[in-house]
């Protein structure tokens, strides 16, 4: 849900990168969709989890805007926005990367960590599978250390 706010708000300014001032104003001034105190955390959240990143003063979307389709009166759920997992979020790019719906992620994840005889949490095992389909899972395993979310492995999984 983040990743498409993200590119919503660029979409709609048809722009590539923007100021961090201009991208909190276009969420909550142009779309209306969040107070700018929200539209803040929503910013600092994306640059967190590697959806934007800083380049030069700006940002921009650290994904390929052409690939996202907007859905038609898109307005996005604020609790979704902010509050999704690690597991959701590893599973959601995974969906996108290889076009599977999140379903058939879940039960690859699953299929996964049968092979690993659930020895392994499922947050682990859905970034061995992300690594797998050669998605960067360095900005996961920041977040997994800092929250404790779920056991720590190292970069070379």
């Amino acid at each position: 849900m983040l990743r498409l706010t993200i590119a919503s708000a660029f979409k709609s300014k048809g722009k590539r990168k923007m100021t961090m001032s201009e991208l909190v104003y276009t969420l909550s001034l142009d779309l209306k969709w969040f107070s700018h105190e929200i539209s803040k955390k929503v910013v600092e959240r994306a640059l967190d989890m590697g959806i934007i990143v800083k380049e030069n003063g700006d940002v921009l979307p650290a994904f390929d805007l052409n690939e996202i389709s907007i859905p038609p009166n898109f307005k996005p759920d604020i609790r979704k926005v902010l509050s999704s997992s690690v597991f959701d979020e590893v599973v959601a790019d995974i969906s996108f990367k290889i076009g599977k719906t999140v379903p058939e992620v879940i039960a690859e994840i699953n299929q996964l960590q049968e092979k690993f005889n659930y020895m392994l949490e499922i947050e682990v095992v859905a970034l061995i599978l992300a690594k797998k389909h050669g998605i960067d899972i360095s900005p996961y395993l920041k977040r997994i250390r800092k929250s404790d979310e779920a056991p720590t492995i190292s970069d070379h999984a």
